[in-house]
């Protein structure tokens, strides 16, 4: 069972208080400030990751191993440790899914 964490959504530049992460060449917001857990997130125009991750809003869930959410769908971005949490995209009928994990 997967647990919501956040929706992200894709805007066209940085608003203020903005985090910019040079590992995936975006721009996101805090989605822990925010009320209803939306992360702002805009791209670089020569960001690498999947184009999908880039220009579609996705939703993101909490696994308990992402190994396993991960096993058997489209990956758009293999697991990764980042700032202490494992993390990864999957394509779910067109639309980008973030699986995310602590690290322990």
């Amino acid at each position: 069972m997967h647990k919501y964490d956040h929706i992200g959504i894709i805007i066209d530049k940085p608003k203020e208080g903005m985090r910019y992460f040079p590992e995936f060449q975006c721009w996101a917001s805090d989605c822990e400030k925010s009320e209803f857990r939306i992360e702002w997130i805009c791209f670089d125009d020569d960001c690498k990751l999947h184009p999908l991750i880039q220009t579609v809003s996705h939703v993101g869930f909490i696994v308990k191993d992402i190994k396993e959410a991960v096993k058997g769908k489209k990956i758009l971005l293999e697991p990764c440790l980042f700032e202490g949490v494992w993390m990864a995209f999957i394509e779910d009928d067109g639309a980008p899914i973030e699986f995310s994990q602590p690290a322990s």
